[in-house]
């Protein structure tokens, strides 16, 4: 989607969230990046949408449709996969396991697969 003045964004921003809310969206993407079982394996965020893209096309959305949702969640600074959760998201398991660490002066993982 180009929008550079961000007119069309901000039009469709409440639609496109109420959709993602009632799809189970930002759940299934708390699910993978932090999972209420602790046996299973952490998804790395690789600083893009993959996970997002692939729960979305999971759920039906077309391929326009994830470049307008992609756009939105861009524009409330969820510019990756692990910023959605972060930043986006009204709760998280990532988000308040972060910011519990935090509080405990505890580092948290870091969940991009390029950080060291």
């Amino acid at each position: 989607m180009s929008d550079p003045d961000g007119g069309l964004v901000a039009s469709i921003m409440p639609d496109v969230m109420r959709c993602l809310d009632s799809q189970g969206f930002f759940e299934e993407l708390d699910n993978l990046f932090c999972p209420t079982d602790a046996s299973r394996e952490r998804q790395r965020c690789g600083g893009n949408y993959e996970v997002s893209k692939s729960i979305l096309t999971s759920q039906g959305f077309s391929e326009a449709d994830i470049e307008d949702v992609c756009a939105v969640l861009a524009a409330q600074g969820g510019c990756c996969d692990c910023e959605v959760l972060y930043n986006v998201a009204e709760t998280s398991r990532l988000k308040t396991e972060y910011w519990r660490a935090q509080a405990e002066g505890r580092e948290s993982d870091r969940l991009h697969r390029n950080s060291q």
